[in-house]
């Protein structure tokens, strides 16, 4: 079976502290795989790994069977099949709800623009936040905006997405409007990675639950393994704290 995303002895560092250790791992068609862990544990650093966001010293990534790197040629073509939700949205203040959505469709896919804006609405209804197309990211909650971000990844029409925390910014009350997008989009058949500490959304829709600690992933398995019956003691020691 070709995996989506497939990742051999990944290390990365800054200066000596190693963030990542000999990382293994590799991520089915339409799997959404939940990564846990304690901040610091190199969650993060991975998905950017993934996006090329950070570059690794050591180890290969192999994204829909290209192995990449910052010397393969048409990498800008690879990373648009890789679609990154942050954790703080980051949206463009100066460019209405529509205009953020488009700006990679007319910029980077050279779509025309009436045909982007077409692209965007399906996008925004997707999302539930077609009747917000012409406002500004001032005017709209945080949940909103995360739900905008999801919309402006999506409009690439990437093959995997990334989530960072998505819902970590977010005031509690809005996190589920956030969370159902993302559980409709495992439900379409989305290859997902999610970086997050909302529980309750990884035993609903994790195929596989990853637990890393001081770089390395320490346990994996379905959400059931992992949390009822972990075999691991810092996996146990975390989620002494966590449930």
């Amino acid at each position: 079976m070709d995996h989506m995303i497939k990742i051999k002895s990944l290390s990365k560092s800054y200066g000596k502290l190693k963030v990542l250790k000999n990382i293994d791992l590799d991520v089915s068609p339409s799997e959404v795989v939940v990564i846990i862990g304690a901040s610091g544990s190199g969650k993060s650093t991975l998905l950017r790994c993934i996006n090329f966001l950070e570059k690794p010293q050591k180890g290969t990534i192999t994204i829909d069977g290209k192995e990449v790197n910052h010397k393969t040629k048409n990498l800008h073509l690879i990373r648009r099949e890789v679609g990154m939700v942050f954790q703080h949205f980051n949206l463009f203040p100066h460019m209405t709800v529509m205009n953020n959505v488009i700006e990679g469709l007319t910029q980077v896919k050279k779509v025309p623009h009436a045909e982007a804006i077409e692209q965007g609405k399906a996008m925004l209804e997707k999302v539930g936040m077609l009747d917000k197309a012409d406002v500004y990211p001032a005017m709209i909650s945080g949940g909103q905006k995360q739900r905008v971000a999801i919309a402006r990844a999506l409009a690439m029409n990437p093959q995997i997405m990334l989530f960072d925390e998505p819902t970590s910014a977010l005031d509690p009350e809005l996190v589920g409007e956030v969370l159902q997008v993302m559980k409709s989009l495992a439900e379409e058949g989305m290859t997902m990675v999610v970086v997050t500490h909302e529980m309750g959304f990884a035993r609903e829709v994790a195929d596989r639950v990853i637990y890393m600690d001081e770089g390395q992933i320490v346990e994996q398995g379905s959400f059931e393994q992992v949390f009822d019956n972990p075999q691991n003691d810092r996996t146990k020691a975390f989620l002494s704290h966590i449930i």
